[in-house]
């Protein structure tokens, strides 16, 4: 089962390129952003990627094209200036590609075309495919599509397509959710096979915000970066990726799946500087089919005073709402002080470190966090006790 993976960032900074070239030895193929079209009215302009050619070629793997396309409802036709727009379009990328060394095996188009409007998006999907050479042609499908009579018809104008499974709610009835329920996607996945045509599936491994009115409709999504202004009144509730539910997914169709589905494609690869979303550890045991370890410890550094931490040992993220007990003997403790997010209470022969409430505290796999510090009038060895019950 190949297992790829998109880089969708449309900024190339030095973090990206690091991301670049530790995915590339991770996964079957990077698919990279190659720019967003937006419209300007019934016009469309390019917002191109900065993509580092030279970072992409020094890869020994082929990789993939994609295109995102902004909403539109039309009209749709195989011959106006839209539809010729995204083909030079699609081919300027591709030719960029070529122009550094790059060989591309597949081009992607994103749009989430309307429900009913999928006759009108392959009009597009034919133009392209008419002009697009040698790269194999893929778009990504939402699972609503499944239920229209159209869709058959729009999968004969690409060669092969990515089920996205995931999303934010529409509706914030259920702060529970998840981006991914785990058997509606298999559901979806099931009947997507009924149509044998050759389909990966996309699953989430971020977090997001989404914000919802006094009626529940959602108002709109924050990712990282600048976030968004909502308006008075407006709820927010934070939706994840369940790594242990995806990873159970994953290993059922290590060993059953549909004949013609390929694979996945994680959206989206780890980076340093993307705060919501997995790191390496986490996607590595999800990508094997098993549950990201668990392992938070508190350690200690230094002799006198005593610097305190918490460390994320396991490999998937953790959340910390406990407090940390520091015990001794034989010692009087003169100081102590905690870090911002915590209260700090002793006794004679204890200090106990509480996270404040409401302070959840995100640990990263392989990140340390401070706690605080005690100092003795001699050296000491404080035993420690992590309780990550709420107080």
């Amino acid at each position: 089962m190949t297992q790829r993976g998109y880089l969708w960032q449309r900024d190339w900074t030095q973090s990206v390129a690091e991301a670049f070239k530790e995915a590339e030895s991770r996964v079957d193929m990077v698919v990279i952003l190659g720019g967003e079209i937006v419209w300007e009215g019934a016009t469309p302009r390019l917002i191109k990627s900065s993509i580092r050619w030279d970072v992409v070629a020094q890869t020994t793997k082929p990789i993939a094209l994609a295109l995102r396309i902004a909403p539109y409802g039309g009209p749709f036709a195989s011959d106006d200036a839209s539809a010729r727009f995204i083909a030079a379009t699609a081919n300027s990328l591709l030719a960029d590609a070529t122009g550094h060394g790059c060989k591309v095996a597949e081009f992607q188009l994103d749009f989430d075309c309307a429900q009913k409007k999928l006759a009108g998006y392959r009009a597009w999907l034919t133009t392209l495919r008419s002009t697009l050479h040698p790269a194999r042609l893929s778009i990504t499908a939402l699972p609503s599509w499944l239920e229209e009579g159209e869709f058959a018809a729009l999968l004969g104008a690409v060669d092969d397509y990515v089920l996205q499974v995931h999303s934010v709610p529409a509706h914030g009835s259920d702060p529970q959710a998840t981006l991914c329920d785990a058997p509606l996607a298999r559901r979806a996945t099931e009947k997507a096979a009924q149509l044998r045509r050759r389909f990966s599936v996309a699953l989430p491994t971020y977090r997001c915000l989404g914000g919802y009115d006094a009626e529940g409709k959602l108002l709109g999504v924050a990712m990282d970066g600048v976030q968004p202004s909502w308006p008075r009144g407006t709820r927010v509730l934070e939706f994840g990726s369940d790594a242990t539910e995806l990873a159970r997914l994953i290993a059922d169709w290590k060993q059953n799946r549909p004949a013609v589905m390929q694979g996945v494609v994680w959206y989206r690869l780890p980076m340093d500087s993307d705060l919501r979303n997995w790191r390496w550890p986490t996607l590595r045991a999800v990508m094997d089919g098993r549950e990201p370890t668990h392992r938070l410890d508190v350690g200690t550094a230094g002799e006198n005073p005593v610097d305190l931490e918490l460390i994320n040992r396991g490999e998937a993220e953790e959340r910390f709402t406990g407090s940390v007990t520091a015990h001794w003997n034989g010692a009087a403790l003169t100081a102590a002080d905690s870090v911002a997010g915590w209260t700090l209470r002793t006794t004679q022969d204890s200090a106990i470190f509480t996270a404040e409430t409401g302070q959840a505290l995100r640990l990263l796999p392989g990140e340390r966090r401070g706690i605080g510090w005690l100092r003795y009038d001699r050296r000491a060895q404080p035993e420690l006790v992590l309780d990550p019950s709420p107080r």
